[in-house]
């Protein structure tokens, strides 16, 4: 479940009575739990957040941040609750400017409908008699109040993903926002795509859910780039194939947004060193024959996040030198030049490690393929690199077998992390990526 009250969750606000409705409180003890087993952050109005005719900033900012919100009314709270009537105003003047898109309410046992009017609910009961006369989920006739909060569920999807990992809700929440232009373009897309993911009648039910429908889809797409690791097909190039007419040239950033889905998170998270280990100079030795297969991995590992890490690939060896300098001064010159794109040195300038340091917010990789390199040249380039350059996270691309622990112990790469790509993986990923580009119509 998504990590609660922490900001990395989609945000439910419920409005009530605070007891004095039997019927809320069924509805609100059925709701709330629920909503927050699916992964929502669900925040429920309490007495004391009012005091006097003063309302705390903490309600607030949740009535003005709230992804969506649930009014629950019962005939005493609608007699005796100014609280709830005032929240209803603001909600609802939300959804009037489009700053919050779902606002569900329910009248829970004998309401009157001329009371709740004379109250100053005119304008939920206008949206609920909408709500019921609606072909996708309408609200259920009758006063069954277990019906009516099964009706309330079945508007949310569920979103749950990995725990307290804010940078992957991040992540969702961009690949769900192509999603939702892509369904306010065409209704009907997403269900398309829900077809082509090959879904079943619960998923796609979730998927016409009208709160996290989006998200929901959106976890589904990385869990289909996550069969490539298991050795099966992935639908998921066919999915966005499905968006092509609703939502056109969006398909190119949607398509580089699921790219690195196929990656192992585990295997990913190998490239991100940890604070523990930063005492040690980062080093990655990664069987691949490219260096997408590492690029592809730094974004799994950092959940794709924009700007959030630079890079520059050598090519393996193979030019004969241009002059008199040795196989190891050769790479490093190489090494050097790529740095000064990573660090972003001005023309006219050197590289000098006394006036670079680490960009907060950024991490910085270099990849060396040691492909046609004596291991010995490129060990000693590396050491060199990371006496000047100890934070710079430095991938090693080497052809198979990976050397064995004493040959990086008498190199002094002891530090080295060995990450072994499958050859066949290798090729599953490569296809998967370039059906994804012709799909999407991205250059190759």
């Amino acid at each position: 479940m998504l990590e609660a009250r922490g900001g990395c969750a989609l945000k439910i606000f419920i409005s009530h009575g605070s007891g004095k409705d039997a019927e809320v409180v069924e509805a609100l003890d059925i709701i709330a739990p629920q909503l927050s087993d699916r992964g929502y952050d669900v925040f429920t109005d309490v007495e004391k957040l009012r005091v006097g005719e003063q309302w705390s900033p903490a309600l607030y900012e949740e009535m003005y941040l709230c992804d969506a919100a649930i009014v629950l009314l019962g005939p005493n709270t609608i007699a005796e609750s100014p609280w709830v009537r005032r929240e209803a105003e603001i909600l609802m003047s939300r959804r009037i400017v489009r700053s919050l898109k779902t606002v569900i309410p329910c009248f829970l046992g004998a309401s009157n409908t001329k009371t709740a009017r004379e109250r100053g609910f005119g304008a939920l009961l206008t949206l609920q008699a909408e709500l019921g006369q609606r072909e996708k989920n309408p609200l259920p006739a009758g006063e069954l109040t277990r019906r009516i909060a099964q009706w309330v569920l079945d508007e949310f999807a569920p979103v749950a993903g990995p725990c307290g990992e804010s940078a992957f809700f991040e992540w969702t929440k961009r690949v769900s926002g192509y999603l939702r232009v892509a369904r306010e373009r065409d209704y009907e897309s997403l269900n398309d795509m829900a077809g082509a993911l090959c879904c079943s009648a619960e998923e796609l039910l979730h998927v016409r859910a009208s709160v996290g429908a989006e998200l929901f889809l959106a976890h589904l797409l990385f869990r289909s780039g996550e069969l490539v690791q298991q050795g099966q097909g992935s639908l998921l190039p066919a999915a966005v194939a499905a968006l092509r007419p609703s939502l056109g040239a969006g398909r190119s950033g949607l398509a580089a947004e699921l790219m690195p889905s196929w990656v192992d998170p585990e295997t990913a998270a190998c490239f991100v060193p940890s604070p523990s280990c930063s005492e040690e100079a980062p080093l990655i030795l990664l069987r691949a024959g490219g260096s997408w297969a590492a690029e592809q991995h730094i974004k799994r590992a950092l959940c794709n996040a924009p700007r959030a890490f630079t890079s520059r690939a050598l090519h393996a060896n193979g030019a004969i030198p241009m002059d008199e300098s040795t196989p190891e001064e050769e790479l490093l010159n190489d090494c050097f030049a790529a740095l000064e794109e990573i660090f972003d040195i001005p023309p006219g300038y050197t590289l000098d490690p006394g006036l670079v340091q680490p960009r907060p917010g950024c991490r910085e990789y270099l990849v060396i393929n040691a492909s046609g390199h004596d291991l010995e040249d490129v060990a000693s380039v590396v050491n060199s690199l990371h006496k000047d350059y100890p934070w710079l996270v430095i991938i090693v691309l080497h052809p198979e077998p990976l050397p064995a622990g004493k040959l990086l112990d008498d190199l002094g790469l002891t530090r080295a992390v060995k990450v072994d790509l499958a050859k066949s993986l290798e090729m599953r990923a490569y296809s998967f990526m370039r059906s994804l580009e012709d799909v999407a119509g991205i250059a190759s």
